[in-house]
């Protein structure tokens, strides 16, 4: 490695870094003032089953789901960020650097059959979801305290208890945990569908790129179809980038695509098509990892 190209990896290891730690502590002073907030906003907010209750549950509900979509997008900046770092750090010669030997997750509890990982998602979904359930809460009760004076004004026969607020706050808190609970399920499964079969199409555009040359990738339908399914695009717009690319004069072609082998070098046309990190799509294509399904 030349002086130059060492000098261009550190500069680059140290904002990488440097963008870790900023991500690290958005999320940490995200998570210090969601629960704070929600608790207080649920404590000042007067009676549970009122029409201001249920105005301010609403706004609390989308505004955590907002955070929790963002903190989702923040997770996938930041899983990158760390195996850039790492991938700098063996191209420098720290095999052994804090990134390259980032321990995964090691421990778990298991009670009554039920598994609980010890790592920072899980301690992170947890305090969304328990923020969620007492929005959800918060919603659900107005809704069935409205139903049921709506019920017991209409005449119909209906039972008789000594205190009906207390059971609809107890049937409002066990459906909003219910439906937190399924919600989370359906997102865990459809994220993991996603990411198997974001895998499966990497592995077959960098397959398929090592037979297309750059000036023909506009025109290779299969080539611009797997790319828009891989990048969630339209072909028209992965079709424009190829074209893009295919006019730029060979001199400059080097700022785009470096000198490598020919699976790195089809690994970072998929990733020009796609905006999605050429290691990753190595990693894809090479199955390095072991997590593309074999066909």
């Amino acid at each position: 490695m030349d002086d130059h190209r060492r000098e261009a990896l550190l500069k680059e290891y140290g904002e990488v870094s440097s963008s870790f730690r900023l991500l690290t502590d958005i999320r940490f002073k995200l998570l210090a003032f969601l629960p704070i907030a929600t608790a207080a906003a649920v404590g000042f907010k007067g009676d549970s089953t009122g029409i201001v209750s249920f105005t301010l549950s609403l706004f609390g509900l989308v505004a955590t789901i907002g955070l929790v979509t963002y903190n989702a997008r923040n997770d996938q900046l930041y899983d990158e960020l760390v195996g850039r770092a790492a991938s700098i750090e063996r191209s420098l010669g720290l095999p052994d650097g804090a990134f390259a030997n980032r321990p995964r997750p090691w421990l778990t509890f298991r009670i009554s059959g039920v598994s609980w990982g010890v790592d920072h998602r899980t301690g992170v979904g947890t305090i969304y979801a328990a923020s969620i359930a007492l929005w959800l809460f918060g919603l659900l009760a107005p809704v069935l305290e409205f139903a049921r004076r709506t019920y017991v004004n209409l005449g119909i026969q209906h039972f008789l208890v000594s205190d009906p607020s207390a059971w609809i706050q107890v049937v409002a808190l066990a459906l909003a945990v219910l439906v937190t609970y399924l919600a989370a399920r359906l997102i865990k499964s459809q994220k993991k569908q996603r990411a198997d079969e974001m895998r499966g199409l990497a592995a077959r555009a960098v397959k398929r790129a090592l037979s297309v040359d750059l000036t023909e990738a506009a025109n290779d339908a299969e080539l611009v179809g797997l790319c828009a399914k891989l990048s969630d695009e339209k072909a028209e717009t992965i079709g424009a980038r190829a074209r893009f690319y295919a006019a730029i004069d060979p001199e400059s072609l080097g700022h785009y695509l470096p000198r490598a082998s020919r699976e790195q070098a089809a690994s970072h046309l998929v990733a020009l098509l796609t905006d999605l990190p050429p290691r990753w799509l190595f990693d894809c294509a090479t199955n390095r990892r072991g997590s593309v399904a074999v066909q």
